[in-house]
């Protein structure tokens, strides 16, 4: 099974609302820099997940410890790194905390493009 190698778009505040309304299928991960797990779920987001998902949903990250991004920190619930938000057509359907096994994320990702099952 052949995996892409995703374009993963680093977000702010500033560009966070856009980005999810521009695209169709978005998930972000809410990352911080001294979270191991973060590192580990970056590598899992660019090396485990198969091309044929890559190529339909829009991939970004938003670094939880500028102030400026603590609001909407708040309004996802993240209480710590990792967190990723799923959105179909703007709106929020799933978030996941921790660190799955890339075998769920593909489920959950495969249920974002798909539909639940």
């Amino acid at each position: 099974m052949p995996v892409a190698t995703p374009n993963i778009t680093a977000l702010t505040h500033s560009t966070f609302s856009e980005f999810v309304r521009s695209h169709r299928f978005v998930v972000i991960h809410f990352w911080a820099i001294w979270n191991g797990y973060d590192v580990m779920m970056r590598k899992l987001i660019e090396t485990a997940i198969p091309a044929e998902i890559h190529e339909q949903i829009h991939f970004g990250t938003l670094d939880i410890d500028p102030p400026e991004h603590h609001e909407i920190c708040r309004e996802h619930r993240v209480m710590g790194p990792p967190f990723l938000a799923h959105y179909r057509d703007g709106q929020l359907v799933q978030t996941v905390i921790g660190l799955p096994k890339p075998e769920v994320v593909i489920q959950n990702l495969k249920a974002l493009i798909y539909g639940a099952g």
